[in-house]
């Protein structure tokens, strides 16, 4: 009997111990979340190294396991579910929608897209210079003293104005030479004058007073022949009549013939005399002229002339602008001193620079569009007259000449706004290709990302479209792909529609 109780003791023990083992799983298992009984925390401290690497691997199988299962059906149902919900409600990103207030407040301008030719652009560096052949430097031909300036720098001059005055002795001395050489001119034209009628009246009265002595010879001749032929009278008288008649007629042709020989000596002298004196009188002119002095001035030039005290007047040769003043009052003054600078800015060059890989496409007569640094947005033309016969040695490059016009600006009111020194572009236009779709280069936004053109779809509805594109002339663009021939492009209004974009973008909601 005892052998058998003590068999079934440990028994009864091991069962005991499986039954407390029960309640306290049970009583963990109903342990508030988060929470841990102090039995667990005082076991879990001494089993930390333990519990971490069996949880982490079962947890990572566990979690790998359940998390792709059940993530990627979550996933493909929720994303599916709110990707619809989300396209739903708001639509393709690139359009925008505006009120008929925005509409009418945006100024937005469409334009049908259309094929044409678009120009092949050479685009070259160029800078305005003052057109040369009307570039004028005023220069004294005689030294002096500047005694007034009468023009100032900025001032538009015509062809005959006067400048400023010099006081020159040396033009003094060249005006009381020619006046001295006109006056002997004068006096040497009246000297011949007189002396030719002087001479004129003697021969006149040299040929009466022969005249006379032979007309009564040859009435005592004829008496002498009347009384011959009667016979009162011998032949002695009769010979002597007649050789008295012969000898007056050959008198007269000796004495008119001297007369006209001393007449011819003395007014052929006279005239030698006045030439020299005109050649005189036409050095001093020349000597005048070549001081600056005008033509028509000498023409009137007399004894009061201001030029006999050397006032030297200088006059604009031709129209223009003053472009450089460089004297003052009282400066002395030589023919190597400039004195101003006359520019006619009414037609202005261009001179680009070809470089020599851009040479063989320049060509005399084409058309150049110049694009000024300082007036952005505006466009000149001109026409290329002149390609340079040397390259410059350090740019490597071939001057072209673009004459151009210089018109008026709406944006600055002064004239002649185009002004030698300024920088800018010159665009040849200089092949000429179809393509599907121009349009004027306003139309498109270039952003970081690319270039775009808006389409309207409805009457309030707008398309931001990416296009690839080439610059054309003339402030046009070749739209290469992007847009159809037919479309409506916005040409006007595209920062509104843009910043109605960019507010979608942003979350702003649509416009509408």
């Amino acid at each position: 009997m005892m052998q058998n109780q003590t068999k079934t003791l440990p028994w009864a023990i091991g069962v005991a111990l499986l039954a407390l083992f029960s309640l306290v799983t049970l009583a963990c298992s109903k342990t508030p979340e988060g929470e841990q009984p102090a039995a667990a925390q005082h076991e879990g401290e001494g089993s930390d190294e333990h519990g971490d690497e069996h949880g982490d691997e079962h947890g990572d199988e566990h979690g790998d396991e359940h998390g792709d299962e059940h993530g990627d059906e979550h996933g493909d149902e929720h994303g599916d579910e709110h990707g619809d919900e989300h396209g739903d409600e708001h639509g393709d990103e690139s359009v925008v929608e505006l009120t008929d207030t925005q509409m009418a407040s945006a100024g937005i301008r469409t334009e049908s897209a259309q094929g044409g030719d678009a120009l092949q652009l050479l685009s070259m560096p160029a800078v305005v210079t003052a057109d040369a052949d009307t570039l004028t430097h005023v220069n004294p031909r005689a030294p002096g003293i500047v005694r007034s300036i009468h023009k100032q720098l900025g001032d538009r001059v015509k062809a005959g104005e006067l400048l400023c005055v010099i006081d020159s002795i040396e033009l003094g001395n060249s005006a009381a030479n020619f006046v001295r050489s006109k006056a002997l001119v004068g006096a040497a034209e009246t000297t011949l004058e007189r002396e030719s009628m002087l001479f004129k009246q003697r021969l006149d009265s040299a040929e009466a007073m022969l005249d006379g002595s032979i007309e009564v010879n040859r009435r005592i001749y004829e008496r002498e022949k009347e009384f011959q032929a009667k016979g009162v009278s011998t032949i002695r008288p009769f010979l002597e009549a007649e050789k008295a008649l012969l000898n007056s007629e050959l008198g007269k042709d000796r004495e008119l013939m001297d007369l006209r020989a001393e007449r011819d000596a003395r007014l052929l002298a006279l005239e030698v005399n006045l030439t020299e004196r005109r050649i005189n009188e036409n050095a001093a002119r020349s000597a005048l002229l070549a001081l600056g002095v005008e033509e028509s001035t000498l023409q009137s030039f007399n004894d009061t002339s201001p030029l006999l005290a050397g006032t030297y007047e200088l006059r604009a040769s031709r129209n223009g602008i003053v472009a450089g003043r460089h004297i003052t009052t009282g400066e002395y003054v030589d023919a190597e001193t400039k004195l101003y600078t006359l520019e006619d800015l009414s037609k202005v060059w261009v001179m680009a620079a070809a470089f020599e890989g851009q040479v063989q496409s320049v060509r005399i007569g084409q058309t150049g569009r110049v694009h000024l640094d300082a007036f952005p947005g505006e466009t000149f033309e001109g026409k290329v007259t002149f390609i340079d016969y040397e390259v410059d040695a350090e740019s490597r490059s071939l001057g072209v000449r673009i004459e151009l016009q210089n018109p008026s600006l709406e944006d600055w009111q002064e004239d002649f706004p185009v002004r030698p020194g300024m920088f800018g572009m010159v665009d040849l236009g200089i092949s000429s290709e179809s393509v599907f779709v121009i349009l004027p280069e306003r139309a498109v936004v270039h952003e970081d990302d690319g270039n775009f053109v808006f389409i309207q779809l409805t009457s309030n509805s707008f398309e931001r479209r990416k296009v690839s594109l080439r610059e054309a002339a003339g402030g046009m663009v070749a739209i290469l792909k992007g847009v159809k021939p037919g479309e409506k492009v916005v040409i006007d209004g595209t920062f509104q529609l843009k910043s109605a974009l960019r507010r979608n973008e942003l979350g702003g909601g649509h416009s509408h």
